[in-house]
């Protein structure tokens, strides 16, 4: 069974459960399996913007929840719902990974309810506009702070202000959803028909950023398949760039760059040989210059807006194998270091991990102006990450 057949027979049987509600009488309980439903849906749909973690849709459900049930029909809709809703996420990654998915959504979604409530009850008037549009802000605001944190704790990595367009569409959307749910001060209530209505807009902002996603998984596979040229052409090792690509990408992340940067490095390191398949096949006695070979990739990378600062780097490589006198100064240096490193650690080791020891031995008996301290001390501990080092007595 494909994810959208699963996905519309639960949206069946909700709507048939809530309207065996309705039928039966119990109106309330129709809406919590509405909502509860919704829930489930939504977790599967998620805002992917670029340079920070997935939103799911889920969080401007749970703000109509909030006003749509009492305390404890929250709890227990929550609980449920996010039971049935976090496996699917999870994609068989393991119990582990779906404990923690499962906690972390409680924990947002308790947080934003006793939020929620906390501001109400210590104003003097909780039916006002102000009160009730700030207290859903901010019971949609904090779930994506705890999503943030959680984030920041497995990836050390917080969203910057320009990704931060599909957190205005969800708090926004989950507040227009929940005062057309219940309205203000009995005024402009919708019921269901309010979260509906506005979702519209939300489900708009997914679709965007979905088809944004498509578009740049496009470019990337375009540009790995461009740094995968060479290796066709058997000038490469077989699987160079992608490693090369993955390392210097760590050491980045390491090293303190901005998501930019990285993503720059990481074209960089995909396309740094490219240059070698403008050039005259080498000869046993007369292989490639790496000069020659940044030179002609830089080239083509710099006849692109979007490629031109990663043919800077790409251009600054080579350079920085020369003792200090001879070469320039060079706005992309710091980056074209760690290529650098990167693709001489790869070359060392042959792509084989065993070889890592002896590899970061040769790199360390190097001059000292071969390598900056900094870059070759993010390589040590990128490798001690992924265990392909002895551990330190």
């Amino acid at each position: 069974m494909t994810r959208w057949v699963q996905l519309l027979a639960l949206a069946v049987l909700g709507a048939l459960g809530a309207l065996t509600a309705e039928l039966a009488g119990a109106s309330n309980a129709a809406v919590l399996i509405v909502l509860s439903t919704a829930l489930v849906l939504g977790e599967q749909f998620q805002l992917r913007p670029t340079g920070r973690a997935a939103l799911p849709l889920s969080f401007a459900v749970v703000v109509v929840l909030i006003r749509a049930a009492d305390p404890w029909q929250f709890v227990v809709v929550v609980i449920v719902a996010y039971a049935v809703a976090v496996p699917p996420r999870t994609g068989g990654r393991g119990l582990l990974a779906m404990t923690a998915l499962y906690a972390e959504r409680l924990v947002e979604a308790l947080g934003a309810a006793a939020l929620y409530t906390i501001a109400l009850d210590t104003t003097a008037d909780p039916a006002s506009e102000e009160v009730v549009l700030g207290a859903l802000a901010a019971a949609a605001v904090v779930q994506i702070v705890v999503a943030d944190l959680v984030t920041y704790v497995q990836h050390h990595s917080i969203a910057p202000l320009r990704a931060r367009g599909a957190d205005l569409a969800l708090v926004t959307s989950a507040m227009l959803m929940a005062v057309g749910y219940g309205g203000i001060a009995g005024a402009g209530e919708l019921g269901l028909w309010g979260p509906l209505l506005f979702s519209i807009p939300l489900l708009a902002a997914w679709y965007s950023f979905e088809l944004l996603r498509s578009t740049r998984r496009n470019f990337w596979q375009t540009i790995e398949a461009l740094g995968a040229a060479p290796e066709l052409a058997g000038l490469v090792r077989p699987g160079h760039a992608t490693r090369v690509a993955a390392l210097a990408v760590e050491m980045g992340l390491e090293l303190g760059l901005t998501n930019t940067e990285i993503e720059q490095l990481e074209m960089a390191a995909n396309l740094h040989h490219l240059g070698a398949v403008c050039l005259d096949a080498p000869t046993p006695s007369q292989p490639l210059d790496p000069v020659a070979v940044a030179e002609a990739g830089s080239a083509m990378l710099r006849d692109s807006e979007v490629l031109a600062a990663a043919g800077d780097i790409v251009a600054a490589e080579p350079l920085l194998h020369r003792a200090p006198e001879s070469r320039g100064q060079h706005a992309a240096a710091f980056a074209g270091q760690i290529l650098k490193l990167a693709s001489a650690f790869d070359e060392l080791t042959e792509g084989n991990d065993e070889h890592a020891v002896w590899a970061l031995e040769a790199i360390y008996t190097g001059p000292l102006y071969v390598y900056d301290g900094r870059v070759v001390a993010a390589l040590e501990r990128v490798l001690e990450r992924r265990g392909v080092l002895p551990a330190r007595v």
